[in-house]
Order: structure tokens, then sequence, then C-alpha cells
């Protein structure tokens, strides 16, 4: 089971100020779907009551994908989710077991919420040919089984296509790659707990009261691919976000190198 984060989210530190989250949840009842709308992202998605869960809190299953990344701030282990994120977690494979992640940087640390990782070089930045290539154009994938709770290990986007119509219609075609993003938390006030309970909607308060509990980032609920959660090594995350940075904005980054040594690909026992 999801181990309970050794730092409560009350005890986080304010947010930076500017930093907005905004999360909605809303029901519609005449069509009994949910829709989840980031007002702060360019998209929104529609889901299925009935398709929702939090596989997350479950335990991992003999045989299940197991991630084991090692950085020089001490090792995380991840179970991994094929069922949900194929082509994700498939590239995300194949890259590690050919050695892609091996001294690799965390190129970027958002204080307490969140860090990226799995750049070739401090910045985290890709050539023109780097993005065009095929592990690099990764269709985004969402579940409505998976979300941005503490720990989640998510592929970061790569790029975004669509004429005037798909961006006017945030239909626009989104797709990930190597880099990676972990989860931590933002502070849950009051009014944010409020903001995740839905009126007459069970599923949704469930994840609701998930992200309270567990510690998570709200406002990236179906948003961003999740396809692995953390199973130990709880504090090693502590220690990255918790690392001095240094920059402003998207460029926060480590004001000490911070490596992935490797990522080693196992299964559950």
């Amino acid at each position: 089971m999801l181990q309970s984060a050794p730092r409560s989210p009350q005890q986080k530190s304010k947010l930076t100020k500017g930093l907005l989250i905004v999360f909605t949840l809303t029901l519609i009842s005449s069509f009994g779907m949910a829709l989840l709308s980031n007002l702060t992202g360019g998209y929104s998605t529609v889901l299925n009551n009935e398709d929702i869960a939090l596989i997350q809190l479950d335990p991992p299953k003999t045989g299940d994908p197991v991630a084991v990344m090692h950085t020089t701030m001490g090792d995380m282990t991840y179970t991994l989710y094929p069922e949900q994120c194929p082509e994700t977690v498939a590239n995300f494979c194949k890259l590690a077991e050919a050695g892609y992640y091996n001294d690799t940087y965390v190129f970027h640390v958002e204080p307490q919420i969140f860090f990226s990782g799995g750049g070739k070089n401090p910045e985290g930045t890709l050539s023109e040919s780097e993005a065009a290539s095929a592990q690099e154009r990764i269709p985004q994938e969402l579940s409505p089984k998976l979300w941005p709770l503490r720990g989640a290990l998510c592929a970061l986007e790569t790029k975004t296509e669509g004429g005037f119509w798909k961006t006017l219609t945030k239909t626009r075609d989104h797709f990930t790659g190597s880099r990676f993003l972990v989860v931590d938390t933002v502070e849950m006030t009051e009014e944010m707990k409020n903001g995740l309970h839905v009126e007459d909607n069970e599923a949704l308060n469930r994840v609701g009261e998930a992200l309270i509990e567990k510690g998570g980032i709200p406002n990236y609920a179906q948003q961003l691919t999740v396809f692995g959660q953390l199973q130990d090594g709880f504090e090693v995350l502590d220690a990255i976000t918790d690392a001095k940075v240094t920059g402003e904005g998207e460029s926060k980054k480590p004001a000490e190198e911070i490596r992935i040594t490797s990522i080693e690909i196992t299964k559950a026992p």
C-alpha cells in the first residue's frame, strides 16, 4: 500500500507568491459525467464517474513492473502502470534499460512541490532533433484511475500540436517524452480542501479525500500523464524538493547538482 508521506502537507511552507492553484470539479448530472477543468491549464477532460478509481493506493501485485531510481540523494522505488499508460511506460522502460537515464540531471525543483528530472543537461532542454525523435513523441495518456498524489511519477510534455480550431476548443494534441516530474505536494489550505469536495459525487470526493490525506498537486489532475507511483523513498523525494535552489520561475534548479545515476526496471516480488 502507498506509504503515508513522512512530511505532513500541513507542515509545508506557504506557496510562492503568484503560484495559483485552481482545481474545479463539476458534475454534469444529465450525462452522468464528470468534467475536470483546470482553469490555469490549456484543456479539459471529461470522465465517466464509473471509470474513476485510485489504484495508486493499492499495494503492487507480484510481477507488476517496478522502476528503481538511483540518485545522488538516495533511491526511490516506483510502481509502473502499463495497463493505463502503455506507450508511456514502454518508452520509459526502453530508455531506462538502454542506459539513457544514466548520469542525467534533476533540472528543475519547485521547492517542496515537485522536481523534474531525466535531462541530459542541467537545464533539461532538448535540441530540435531530440524533440522530433520518436522517444519524445509519445501521445499523452490520461487515466481516470491515476491522479497527481504525492509521489506520482508523471511524463513531462514535449510539445503540443494543432491548428486554430483545436486551440480554440482546447483539443490540441499533446506529446510527452523522456523527461519526467515527481509530485510532492502543495499546502492543502481550507479553501483548497473545500474546492476538492464535489457535492453528490462520491467518485470525485474519494479523489479529493486522497489528495487531502496523502498530499499532491490537485491542479495537475488529468493534465499530466501519471504513469507511476512512489512506494519507497519518500525521504529522498523530500531531500530533493527541500534542496537549495538557484534561479527564478521555471529556471529554478538545484544549487548543487543532483543526478539520476541510473534507473533499474524490475518486477514486484
